[in-house]
């Protein structure tokens, strides 16, 4: 071990110093790919942990959460719940709860307004309960002991820094359709190593929010607390049990967890790009290591005559990679720290789009990532200078004291094509099985995944077979016969360049087919079922997770307004469906049967279908349901199932819907006003009479109704499919990363060829070729090689594309995408990364025609 650190120490470190340019561009590659990495799971940690602070309670962590089955609790429920608990030492906290959004008078972007948390909770209960809440509430229940209890809201003093507002000062909210101002009763300032009261979190006395909320008598859940002693030894279990038998009982760990699965598929998704990305990196981590081994191989023939053994000289390789992956994943840890700040505001908005509030905007450093992170360097290191460790310990010292030896043209496996035909065969058996199904109908396209990796790295090693064909090109120009006489019998270098290039262009170009096909398919889409004139929500509902509605004596306010022709009401109440969350949504079917609102999948045998109930059954509501819900609940149409409050209805049909994954079913708006008992709309659409300006309709509204989010119908397709690109940014953002690591591959793998070539250089300006002539060759030797990785890359994108709507899509999230080709952005990457290939390939030729035979840095 001692003659390993002694090469590690005259020899490495030494070469560290004198070509410290290359070491750092090394570290800096190592870094990008374990940054790229960290970032998407910092970002995605950030916006979940953000997400997760929805579900939790007031208590720091109650035993239990009990709500009603199919809506709010009304407070004679309390009495039996603690009539049913008896004696035992248990605490019944109430609490209601509303999504409140600041009021504005601009209508601006979905979503670029804030979304808290307006929570009513028993003071007197929270008094009983000492112990169990944040410090800070504690102190304002001593507070209000001594003083008189003021009316109004409880808020962070750091948010309210951020309004500008102080103690006394009202803050207008939207709350339903109405602007209601709140008084700040009491700020509570952040006391540091004490957990703080959230910036999104408002508090109220339970009865003072119930009025301002127009709730009286409701609560939407009651946190349940056991006192722990002797004579009660198994309390929890007792009191879960005893309620379960008429309410629905929930733990902390399963709200986390119901938190966590309904984002599961889409960060999922971002942690395997990511690793794509990585992936890629990887190709060019084995070229630089193998451009190290190569720089030194005179140095290694001498050690080895001097009696080095070939396992010490493979240990000092691969000891000097594992301190690359050291210093290389901590760089790792700025850069994907750095990436993170940038990454969490678009995975933040897009969370808050697709699945509910989330308030984060700055992801922390989580010390288990940075392990994970630091792994991944060190590991990609280590495997990446394996092989060429490997070659310098085994090659005799003869081939390496030569200045003129042979390039090195890589063993039988990397020059054998048929292993990458075969793991691309493999991909096709593997896209063919079904996903894994988790908790809560989370579905996981596990082989969908390994297909996409194996179709990645098959058409990598297959790759290298065109590179015979863009040789058989023939030309009379010296400098490119020159060029093309190096591809006809290629290197492992040429190889490897061309696989990066290859599997990052299949990476982009398979998911800007997907995404093409998801746009054109929403187009289609919204241009089917966005048909009316005018579309009208709550201004406060500024995420998926909004809980704000429209009442009923708005509505038909608005349906007598003299410009409107027909109104029509959209209903809508979460549940849980076999421990999974989904939606029932009520509607009009006149309205939508008229208008043509559904994009049918499988349509109804009859058209007004939810007067098709069964003769004999009248307990069985007809119903339909969106794609996601079918593939979430594995249910088709003719199937029965009970809902919440044993509601059963019988599915009559499927229709697409690209704005919920977590999957809705939809039933007569009277059957949902009899289920639920409410006449609150979730939003409500019309049609305007012939010759109404819609815009000018619009802006009336907004003056007369100015807690209402009101669109035309031209302005919300602008809406959506603004939230449809936003939803992809981080994922462009991805593919760039890759195919800019596969073209700095292409160009270190070409300096690594014209370091073999030293001698050959030499020759060819001995015998009057110029430097010009000399960055020529090297240029089209580069656009080649770029060419070969183009025209694999796109084929190879183009089952990877279908791989990625019609498996991994359709697993994940149950929706049927139409396939478009997206010709113009195909042909666009092939001139970028060929033009780029041809560019680096230059400059890597300029400097090789500068370089002296004898030269070794």
């Amino acid at each position: 071990m001692k003659s390993v650190w002694l090469i590690l120490e005259r020899c490495a470190l030494r070469h560290w110093k004198l070509a410290w340019r290359q070491q750092l561009a090394l570290l800096l590659i190592l870094a990008l790919g374990s940054g790229v990495y960290l970032a998407m799971r910092l970002a995605n940690r950030a916006a979940l942990s953000g997400f997760e602070q929805f579900t939790d309670g007031i208590t720091r962590q109650p035993d239990w959460t009990v709500t009603g089955p199919t809506g709010p609790l009304r407070e004679m429920e309390l009495r039996e719940m603690r009539d049913l608990l008896g004696s035992r030492p248990v605490h019944l906290l109430p609490i209601i709860e509303e999504t409140v959004s600041p009021a504005s008078t601009h209508q601006g972007e979905i979503g670029s307004v804030a979304t808290w948390r307006l929570i009513g909770a028993d003071w007197i209960g929270l008094m009983n309960v000492r112990g169990e809440t944040p410090l800070q509430l504690q102190q304002e229940q001593d507070r209000q002991k001594t003083e008189s209890p003021q009316a109004g809201v409880v808020m962070s003093a750091k948010l309210a820094t951020q309004l500008g507002v102080s103690e006394g000062d009202a803050v207008p909210v939207v709350i339903d359709e109405r602007v209601v101002s709140l008084k700040i009763a009491r700020l509570m300032p952040e006391i540091p190593g004490v957990p703080s009261l959230p910036e999104h979190m408002l508090l109220m006395d339970l009865p003072e929010a119930q009025k301002v909320m127009q709730r009286a008598g409701e609560v939407d859940r009651v946190e349940v607390l056991c006192a722990e002693g002797d004579a009660f030894p198994n309390l929890r279990e007792e009191a879960a049990a005893l309620l379960r038998e008429r309410w629905q009982v929930s733990g902390p760990e399963e709200r986390r967890m119901l938190a966590g699965t309904m984002t599961e598929a889409f960060r999922l998704n971002l942690t395997i790009l990511s690793l794509l990305a990585l992936f890629v990196g990887g190709y060019l981590i084995f070229q630089a290591l193998d451009g190290i081994v190569l720089r030194r191989r005179e140095e290694i023939g001498i050690l080895k005559s001097l009696g080095v053994t070939d396992g010490a000289i493979q240990r000092a390789f691969l000891l000097e990679a594992t301190l690359l992956g050291t210093i290389g994943g901590g760089i790792g840890l700025l850069v994907g720290w750095i990436g993170a700040q940038g990454a969490v505001g678009a995975v933040s908005k897009t969370v808050n789009a697709l699945y509910g509030a989330t308030s984060t905007q700055r992801a922390d450093l989580h010390w288990g990532e940075a392990a994970l992170c630091m792994s991944i360097s060190i590991a990609t290191s280590i495997l990446a200078a394996w092989w060429p460790a490997r070659e310098a310990a085994r090659t005799p010292p003869v081939h390496m004291l030569g200045r003129k030896t042979a390039t090195f043209g890589g063993g039988k496996w990397w020059r054998t094509t048929w292993l990458g035909w075969g793991l691309m065969a493999l991909a096709v058996v593997l896209a063919q099985l079904p996903p894994i199904r988790m908790t809560a109908g989370t579905r996981l396209p596990l082989a969908g995944y390994a297909s996409a990796l194996a179709w990645l790295l098959g058409a990598g090693l297959a790759a290298g077979a065109l590179l015979r064909y863009v040789a058989s090109i023939s030309s009379n120009a010296p400098v490119r016969r020159l060029a093309i006489s190096h591809l006809r019998r290629p290197t492992v270098r040429h190889r490897f360049a061309v696989a990066a290039l290859a599997s990052a262009i299949a990476m982009t170009s398979g998911m800007a087919i997907m995404v093409s096909s998801f746009e054109l398919t929403v187009r289609d889409w919204i241009q089917r079922t966005m048909k009316s004139d005018v579309y009208v929500a709550s201004a406060g509902s500024q995420s998926a997770g909004s809980t704000n509605h429209i009442s009923a004596a708005t509505v038909d306010a608005i349906s007598k307004m003299p410009e409107v022709q027909e109104v029509a009401a959209l209903q809508a109440r979460p549940i849980q469906l076999h421990g999974a969350p989904t939606t029932v949504l009520g509607v009009n079917g006149s309205y939508t049967t008229k208008h043509g609102i559904y994009a049918w999948i499988q349509k109804p045998k009859e058209e007004r279908w939810w007067m098709t109930q069964d003769k004999g059954d009248s307990d069985t509501i007809p119903a339909t349901m969106n794609e996601s819900f079918s593939d979430r609940f594995a249910l088709k149409v003719g199937d029965t199932v009970v809902l919440p409050g044993d509601h059963r209805v019988k599915l009559v049909g499927i229709y697409a819907d690209y704005g919920n994954e977590r999957g809705s079913i939809t039933v007569a708006a009277s059957e949902f006003r009899e289920w639920f008992a409410t006449d609150m709309a979730w939003r409500v659409a019309m049609m305007l009479k012939p010759g109404t300006n819609a815009e000018d309709f619009c802006e009336r509204l907004r003056q007369a109704q100015p807690g209402l989010n009101v669109f035309s119908n031209t302005h919300l397709r602008s809406e959506a499919l603004r939230i449809f690109r936003q939803t992809f940014a981080v994922t462009h953002a991805l593919e760039v990363v890759g195919v800019a690591v596969a073209v700095a591959g292409l160009g270190l793998a070409l300096a690594c060829l014209l370091l073999e070539r030293r001698a050959d250089l030499a020759t060819l300006r001995a015998i009057g070729m110029t430097p010009r002539q000399i960055a020529g060759a090297a240029a089209w030797e580069g656009i080649g090689v770029a060419a070969a990785g183009t025209v694999m890359g796109i084929g190879a994108g183009l089952w990877l594309g279908w791989l990625l709507i019609y498996r991994v899509n359709k697993q994940c999230f149950g929706w049927t995408l139409s396939f478009n080709l997206p010709w113009w952005q195909l042909a666009l990457l092939a001139a970028a990364v060929i033009g780029a290939g041809a560019f680096v390939a230059s400059m890597v030729g300029r400097w090789g025609a500068r370089m002296r035979w004898e030269q070794e840095e």
